[in-house]
């Protein structure tokens, strides 16, 4: 026996998977009580995609009456993970649920049965869970309860409950004024009741907590400010955020395009041509700037603008040691 483990634990160390699971193997063959073999071999069948085999194991295993609490609960543990692994989502949640039963949850455990509950739409057994978490870490609790009151928020609003996606929204960012996607479902909430400075207020908040939304959230922030009659303070806020993130391509390309629409295509170029000075590689400025140069009619800056493009797109196609060649 101490022969095979240390043959499986070479084997291991080596990557040679098939001859470990073959001594682990014959280690629970001439020793099923060797718990210790029994669960590596099992979690080896887990992780090399024979997932039925594990749950085999753990299901026989947790048959045996002579289990102690310790070693149910960890023979339960392992069930889950099995389960999980196989897409089996709520016997894994389920398997988690009477582990609490068993042994003092930790900060680990309470977030995969979170998450399983929250991606089994189960969410006010999530939210309770969230509660018990965050005695134990309150960061992942707050970064699970703020994910799970989103998507709460959006079911309500795709099953026409306005007001209870609200009431979600408003709970989320209570626990997280700076979150981006949730000030950007209230805007689409406000709008849709006709509130049009709260939709522009929330919509500026979304995008003034996460850039990565801002491109989506401009021309929203666009369509209100017109709607409002003040289109101009639209040039005035994207000039407030470049002053902010003078990196922040999007609100330039904004900028261009809302200059552009009232006519001042000189203003709209120069905009873009400082966008491309600071982003020389985004290749859609550089579409923009042909496209304004044309509406503009200058054909001949437009030609330079396009040939510019082509050669940039050349360099960024061209393989690292030609570059390095013709250099």
């Amino acid at each position: 026996m101490d022969r095979a483990w240390r043959r499986s634990l070479r084997a291991a160390i080596a990557g040679d998977w098939a001859a470990a699971e073959t001594w682990l193997e014959r280690i629970v063959e001439a020793d099923s009580k060797d718990l210790d073999a029994v669960h590596a071999l099992a979690q080896l069948y887990r992780e090399h995609g024979a997932v039925g085999r594990a749950l085999r194991m753990h299901q026989n295993l947790l048959l045996r009456s002579e289990l102690d609490r310790n070693v149910r609960a960890e023979a339960l543990l392992e069930l889950a993970r099995d389960f999980e692994a196989g897409g089996y989502k709520s016997r894994a949640a389920a398997t988690y649920e009477e582990l609490l039963g068993l042994r003092r949850p930790n900060a680990e455990l309470l977030e995969r049965l979170i998450s399983l509950l929250h991606d089994l739409n189960e969410i006010p057994r999530a939210l309770a869970l969230v509660r018990r978490l965050r005695r134990r870490d309150r960061a992942l609790a707050g970064r699970l309860e703020v994910a799970i009151l989103l998507s709460q928020a959006q079911s309500f609003r795709d099953e026409g409950d306005h007001d209870a996606a609200r009431r979600s929204i408003k709970r989320c960012l209570r626990r997280d004024k700076h979150c981006g996607p949730a000030w950007s479902i209230l805007g689409e909430l406000e709008a849709e009741r006709g509130k049009t400075a709260k939709a522009l207020g929330a919509w500026k908040r979304g995008a003034a907590s996460d850039a990565s939304l801002a491109p989506a959230l401009y021309p929203k922030l666009a369509a209100s400010y017109a709607a409002r009659g003040k289109p101009e303070d639209f040039d005035t806020y994207l000039r407030t955020i470049i002053a902010d993130r003078p990196f922040d391509q999007a609100a330039r390309s904004a900028l261009a395009s809302a200059q552009a629409s009232r006519g001042q295509s000189i203003e709209a170029v120069e905009t873009l041509a400082r966008a491309i000075e600071l982003a020389p590689q985004d290749s859609a400025l550089r579409v923009e700037l042909g496209r304004q140069l044309l509406a503009g009619g200058k054909d001949a800056e437009a030609l330079k603008a396009y040939a510019d493009l082509l050669e940039f797109l050349e360099r960024s196609a061209a393989p690292r040691g030609a570059s390095e060649v013709e250099s």
